[in-house]
């Protein structure tokens, strides 16, 4: 449910950002705030989850969405708009952060790859059904009050759809919660808390990082590509996405075959490299459907390497630094993704449009697959062990 509204928010946002009046540059700096926030308390967290557990976390999370979620939705002022709006993405920030340590606790190293890839492929079903409502219910709204789908009180309607599922997601995650298997795998001095292996974290960080900020160029402003460029509406936004998003909940399954037949750390970096000539062409593509075409490919590239990115992070540091991890890759891709991305993008946009903003990340993308080849080509994890034995 939690994962459905947090979809809705991410097809519309930066659409409503820009009803309100706000330019590409601003709306970009906007989308870097949770990110920033991140940054500033994401690894204290992490390393007290690992020590207490993650209950305590779970539920400070789920309910700040809610809250976030609610102000959000009833708030026409365009202050309390951007604040509402940051406080439910860093509560979404801090659970996904232990979704990744949370699955490799309560798994063996010879499903885990296959764990990830499920995980992964429900969570873009939750996209699916996300991008549908989100695109759906300012169509609806529009219809009934005889009024632009792209006005801010349309766009507002699909806030408060928002809103109920991530009050009836809740439930689930206080029983998540309580799971005794939550309890964390080892509890250290608190001295230990930030003591990681700053090697091994800087080299799985540092494509992570690059490849943030060329997702981040791109992927923001996705939704007013299509609107900026072909003229799009979220209704019809909402459908391209959401066939995106059936797609990818389908390839994504294959990701255990494709880390078998290639090898992990090679389809990763392979992966990631892929992004850049695709990304390049959207740049210039000025044909609605070829866009499409050329959006999809992209996005099934990127997330089938995703599972298998998460399984590589959890396998390659110490069981008990595993949420400490997930953290930093988080927040080390979110400024990227969330911060350094969107802001460049945007001021790129203002001067010459998506084709150098487009172009820069392209270059980004390939930058961050070569890094990664580079770093762990030749490295041969657990899991591949498990599963070749």
């Amino acid at each position: 449910m939690i994962s459905i509204a947090f979809a809705i928010f991410n097809l519309v946002f930066n659409l409503y950002m820009s009803a309100l009046g706000f330019s590409n540059d601003i709306i970009g700096v906007f989308n870097s705030l949770p990110a920033l926030a991140l940054l500033g308390v994401g690894l204290p967290l992490a390393a007290m989850a690992d020590r207490v557990g993650y209950r305590l976390f779970l539920l400070g999370g789920g309910s700040l969405a809610v809250i976030g979620s609610l102000v959000l939705s009833i708030a026409g002022g365009r202050l309390v708009a951007v604040l509402a709006a940051g406080t439910f993405a860093l509560a979404l920030s801090v659970l996904a952060v232990l979704s990744g340590p949370l699955l490799a606790q309560i798994s063996r190293e010879a499903e885990r790859v296959s764990l990830f890839a499920v995980n992964q492929s429900l969570a873009w079903l939750a996209v699916l059904l996300g991008d549908l409502l989100g695109g759906g219910i300012p169509e609806a709204a529009a219809r009934a009050t005889r009024s632009s789908s792209a006005s801010p009180g349309s766009i507002r309607s699909a806030f408060v759809a928002m809103t109920l599922l991530t009050v009836l997601g809740l439930p689930f995650l206080f029983r998540l919660a309580k799971e005794a298997g939550l309890r964390p795998t080892v509890v250290m001095p608190i001295r230990d808390l930030l003591r990681v292996d700053i090697r091994r974290f800087a080299r799985i960080l540092l494509p992570g990082f690059v490849l943030g900020i060329g997702a981040g160029m791109y992927l923001n402003f996705l939704q007013l590509y299509l609107a900026q460029r072909f003229g799009l509406t979220p209704g019809p936004i909402g459908l391209i996405l959401a066939a995106g998003a059936a797609l990818t909940a389908l390839v994504t399954l294959s990701a255990p075959r494709v880390a078998r037949g290639v090898g992990l750390s090679r389809s990763v970096g392979l992966l990631q490299a892929a992004g850049s000539p695709l990304v390049l062409a959207l740049a210039f593509i000025m044909t609605l459907p070829l866009a499409v075409v050329i959006i999809f490919l992209r996005q099934l590239a990127l997330n089938l390497q995703a599972p298998l990115s998460q399984v590589f992070g959890m396998e390659y540091v110490e069981p008990q630094q595993r949420a400490r991890l997930a953290t930093a890759q988080t927040v080390v891709t979110g400024i990227g993704l969330g911060g350094l991305g969107p802001l460049l993008s945007g001021f790129l946009q203002v001067r010459d449009g998506y084709q150098l903003a487009f172009s820069v990340s392209a270059g980004f993308y390939l930058l961050a697959g070569l890094t990664f080849l580079l770093l762990f080509g030749r490295v041969r994890l657990p899991s591949e062990r498990a599963a070749a034995g």
